[in-house]
């Protein structure tokens, strides 16, 4: 279980319910990091991401589901988080207020997309889940 209870767990924990978009990064079949950029939802143990199912994260993520998160920086490189974490493909229904607490953080982001919360499901329909494991930073 990821410790919060540090100065740095704290603040970690202030970002994961706070920012809007965490880098994920996984790696291909050759092994070579593939960071993005991803929406989440942090339930205190757990962060939600939706994909499309044929992205390259959720095929990454089948083959090794080691993954690290990152938040961006501050203008000098300072604020650092990283967290090393397990990612694995939902294959249980999630449960409904998760995703809901999930379309209400991002209800702008999809409407500035274009999308309803109903059209942005059906197209970003795996769900993957993501534990963190151990986390560094300054």
């Amino acid at each position: 279980m990821l410790d919060l209870d540090t100065p740095l767990g704290r603040k970690i924990e202030r970002r994961l319910n706070e920012e809007q978009v965490i880098w994920l990064t996984s790696v291909d079949a050759s092994l070579t990091p593939q960071p993005r950029p991803v929406w989440f939802h942090w339930d205190g143990e757990t962060l939600l991401i939706l994909s499309q199912a044929n992205a390259a994260k959720v095929r990454h993520i089948a083959r090794n589901p080691r993954v690290a998160l990152n938040f961006n920086t501050d203008d000098e490189g300072g604020e650092v988080g990283v967290l090393i974490s397990e990612a694995r493909l939902l294959q249980e229904p999630l449960d409904p207020a998760r995703l809901q607490a999930y379309i209400e953080k991002y209800a702008e982001g999809i409407n500035d997309l274009g999308l309803t919360p109903e059209s942005m499901l059906a197209e970003y329909h795996s769900v993957l889940l993501v534990t963190p494991q151990s986390l560094r930073g300054f």
